[in-house]
């Protein structure tokens, strides 16, 4: 992973930066990669639409633009509502969906998009944006640890917002000592109840501690905390 944050971060162009992070999703077994960004204002206009890189199989692309499937799009629905990566089949089991939005999960399936997970990337002004991956053959992609993949997809957000945004104003994010602690144990892979065992305090007030590294760093979970926290040189793990 630190290696592809090193490489994510040397990306001069978009090209580079999908093609790092396309062989990096090959490495876990997606093959299939559509990245989208329908609402994120820290982003100028043009950048703010469906598919702004997609390899999903060209009929299917033209099939999903041409009948407007957006409309329906259940894992696009997903991930306005989601904060947390999922699996594109837990959506059929624990939510009601319409059998038009259940025939088109099994007409993705037959046009090669497989083993299908969403990740979303949540921010402020109401962002909306996320990776969709898949797998060309039906045979089980690695979904073993959706958190790594997750930190692998918000850390290429970081990066492409890195190399798009709008300037603006330096604003400099100071964490205190404490937070900072707190933010690389977390990092190290520990639960709350581990960090407060390590540092001797309560889990009340690792989880403030949480609150407001999140609040400074302007994220909604602990893999965004970190990933940011590493690129802007907060914390080094």
């Amino acid at each position: 992973f630190e290696d592809f944050i090193a490489d994510t971060a040397r990306a001069a162009t978009a090209d580079e930066l999908f093609g790092t992070f396309t062989s990096a999703m090959h490495r876990f077994g997606y093959d299939q990669v559509n990245f989208s960004i329908p609402r994120d204002l820290d982003l100028p206009p043009e950048h703010n639409r469906n598919s702004v890189f997609v390899n999903y199989p060209e009929d299917w692309q033209k099939f999903y633009e041409e009948k407007g499937i957006a409309r329906i799009d259940p894992v696009l629905r997903a991930a306005a509502t989601h904060h947390w990566g999922f699996l594109w089949s837990d959506l059929e089991k624990h939510q009601t969906l319409e059998k038009s939005q259940i025939k088109l999960m099994r007409l993705a399936e037959d046009a090669g998009l497989n083993n299908g997970i969403g990740i979303p990337f949540k921010g402020s002004r109401a962002q909306i944006a996320g990776v969709a991956l898949a797998t060309r053959e039906r045979t089980d992609a690695c979904v073993k640890n959706l958190d790594l993949i997750s930190a692998y997809c918000t850390q290429f957000y970081a990066a492409y917002k890195r190399l798009f945004t709008r300037p603006a104003s330096a604003t400099f994010t100071v964490l205190t000592p404490k937070e900072e602690e707190v933010l690389l144990w977390v990092a190290a892979g520990k639960t709350d109840e581990d960090i407060a065992s390590i540092l001797t305090i309560s889990r009340n007030t690792v989880d403030t501690h949480m609150r407001h590294i999140f609040r400074k760093l302007d994220v909604t979970n602990r893999v965004q905390a970190v990933v940011k926290a590493v690129m802007a040189g907060i914390i080094h793990p």
